[in-house]
C-alpha cells in the first residue's frame, strides 16, 4: 500500500478507511510505509497495546526507534504499565482526552526537529470509550495542532464503522480519505 508518505505530503492528514478483519495490518502497513522514508511516527493506540503493537512491527522488521507509542490501553486493562517499555507514554485509560491530549503535545515538543507523522488507531475504539461528539472534538484538537505544526497525520478507522454524521465531520478534518481496497 502506498500512500504517498513523503516530503511533499509533509502537513497532509489523511482518513484511512480498512476492512474490520485488516485494521490490524493496515496499521502495520502504515508504520513500516512511514519509517521506511526516515520518519518518526507518533502512534495513539486505544486498539492494540503496546507489548502487541511492538512484538508485531519487530516481526515486521520496523525500526522501533523511529516510533512512539501513546498507549492508552494496557493501563486500563491490567491496572498497570508494561515493564521496561521503551518509547512508550501510558495513559490511563482510553476516555482521559485531557491526559491524552497532554501526551500527545508532550512527545511533539519532545521529538521536535524530526519529521513526524502522527497515527490515531482507531477511531472505532475510541468511540467504545469516549462520545461521538467528545470523540470528534479530540480528533479536531490534535488535527489542528498537526495543522499548526505542519505535522502530517493519519486517522485509521474500520470501514463502515462509524455513524455518518461522524465520520462527514472526520472527513472535514482530513485532506483526503483511502478506502481499503482489499
Amino acid at each position: 500500500m502506498d500512500l504517498s508518505f513523503n516530503e511533499s505530503n509533509e502537513g497532509r492528514i489523511y482518513l484511512v478507511l480498512s476492512e474490520p478483519l485488516n485494521i490490524r495490518k493496515k496499521n502495520i502497513e502504515i508504520i513500516k510505509e512511514i519509517t521506511d522514508k526516515d520518519f518518526t511516527i507518533i502512534i495513539i493506540t486505544t486498539n492494540e497495546p503496546y507489548i502487541v503493537l511492538r512484538k508485531d512491527y519487530e516481526k515486521m522488521g520496523i525500526n522501533l526507534e523511529k516510533v512512539h507509542f501513546i498507549d492508552a490501553i494496557t493501563k486500563y486493562a491490567i491496572g498497570k504499565e508494561s515493564e521496561g517499555a521503551v518509547n512508550c507514554t501510558f495513559i490511563n485509560n482510553p476516555s482521559n482526552l485531557t491526559e491524552m491530549g497532554i501526551a500527545v503535545t508532550e512527545l511533539l515538543k519532545k521529538i521536535e526537529g524530526n519529521k513526524v507523522w502522527v497515527l490515531l488507531d482507531s477511531v472505532n475504539s475510541m468511540l467504545i470509550y469516549i462520545p461521538s461528539v467528545n470523540l470528534t472534538k479530540f480528533i479536531h484538537f490534535i488535527t489542528s495542532k498537526l495543522r499548526i505544526l505542519e505535522m502530517s497525520g493519519v486517522l485509521l478507522a474500520v470501514q463502515k464503522g462509524i455513524e455518518p454524521s461522524t465520520l462527514t465531520q472526520l472527513e472535514s478534518f482530513v485532506d483526503g480519505v483511502i478506502e481499503d481496497d482489499e
